[in-house]
Parts: structure tokens; sequence; C-alpha cells
């Protein structure tokens, strides 16, 4: 599976080889890679350079390092967690900001509403359906948390009728920091029901086939999220959050 290697940064190659290796899907999630002593003969090379190729792989959310008697390295699952923690840890140290997040959304959700309208089946659409609908039930039961979560949610589905994995990736990835970090933050009932009114309209766009309506209808959603958010000084909010927790 691997071939030896002879340059100066031998450990990147072996990153860069392994790697390649589960691109290629020689190596699935869930495989052990060979022992180290094994890889050390495969490469041709020391322990020393093995666990550098291994710690910066671990670094990277690409191995995971088990320690004892059935241990090793496997390769984990592909997962959206080591990003979604950074931006996570970034938000609240104050290097990004939660504006930073809205114009990502402004510049991805639009066109991603656009292709899912063109390729939506019926299986997104009847979860499109189920979700404004609950989300409806847990407002008129006064439960805004999982009305929110819920419109949360709806942007999962649409990224997912795309068919694009990387444009999944990436909002999924934006809703789950939202959802962490965002969610527990004051929003009036009016700010909820308009978001649900906003996907009630992007919906009926869609299963009338009118592509650059869902687009626009989109863009209008996220700007008015955008201002509402703006509107609670949220970055004041943050701070305040991280010097409690630092209390």
């Amino acid at each position: 599976m691997f071939k030896s290697v002879r340059t100066d940064r031998i450990s990147i190659t072996i990153v860069n080889q392994i790697k390649n290796a589960i691109f290629q899907k020689k190596l699935m999630p869930g495989d052990k890679l060979p022992s180290e002593r094994q890889l050390m003969e495969q490469f041709q090379t020391s322990r020393v350079t093995i666990r550098e190729a291994f710690r910066t792989l671990e670094n990277s959310g690409i191995l995971e390092i088990r320690r004892g008697v059935e241990g090793g390295a496997f390769v984990r699952d592909p997962s959206a967690t080591v990003i979604n923690n950074f931006l996570s840890d970034m938000l609240l140290m104050g290097n990004i900001a939660i504006s930073n997040l809205t114009e990502a959304r402004l510049a991805m959700e639009p066109f991603s509403a656009k292709i899912a309208s063109e390729r939506m089946n019926e299986a997104c659409l009847k979860r499109m359906r189920e979700n404004i609908g609950e989300a409806k039930d847990c407002l008129k039961k006064g439960n805004h948390n999982d009305a929110r979560l819920l419109n949360l949610e709806f942007h999962r589905i649409l990224a997912h009728a795309c068919e694009n994995p990387v444009i999944f990736f990436l909002i999924d990835s934006i809703m789950e920091i939202m959802e962490k970090n965002i969610s527990s933050l004051f929003l009036s009932v009016d700010s909820v029901r308009r978001t649900i009114e906003h996907h009630e309209m992007i919906y009926d766009a869609i299963i009338k086939g009118d592509h650059d309506d869902a687009r626009r209808l989109m863009l209008e959603h996220i700007q008015d999220i955008q201002s509402a958010l703006e509107a609670l000084d949220i970055e004041a909010a943050f701070r305040s959050r991280k010097a409690a927790q630092d209390v």
C-alpha cells in the first residue's frame, strides 16, 4: 500500500501517502493502520518519524490514536467536528465575528437554494414540509427554542438536497456553530415566526419550480437574520459570556 521515502521531511511525505490511501478508499473509516514497526519497515524510517506523522494526522482529525492492548492508529469517520470546534473557539476568543458567519451564509445559501430547487427530490420535500409543520407546532406551544433548532435544521435539509457534499459540509458546519453558540441568545417570538414564514415562501418557490425566486427569497431571509443578530449587539453578548467562563 505504501512506498519507502527518502526526503528531508519524511513525516510529511508519510502523512500525504496515508491521506491519499484514505481518499482513494484503500483505507476506510474505522480501519486500523499497520503497527508502528510495520510502518517503519514499509517507509524505511524511524519510530520517531512515524509518531510525528501520526501526531500530525491526529491533530488534523484524520486519525484517532487509541492506547492499550487493542490500541493503534484508526481512521476516523468523516466529520465536521474538528472544524466546528475550531470555529467555535475562534468565535469565543473574538478572532472571528458573527458577521463573518452571516457573510459566508450570504455567499453560499442563496446559491444553494437555487441548486437545491433544481435537484430537489420528493424525500427532501417531505422533510421540508415536516420541518416547517413541526416548527409551527413548537411555536404554538411556546417552545421557542425547539422552533429555532428546527429552523436551523431546515437549512441542513436544503443543503442536503443540493447533492453536493462540499456545500452540505460547509452549511452544516455553520448551522452547528449557530446551534451551539447563538441559539441560547434571546430572539423575539416575532423573529422566530418570521423565519418560519420565510421558510414557507422558499418551500413554495421550490414546489413551483421557480429556482430564481428560491435564490432571491433565501437572500432576503439571510439578510433578515443578519439584521436581527446585529440588533442584539451579539458581539457584546459573546464577550460577556467569555468573561463569565473565565471567572
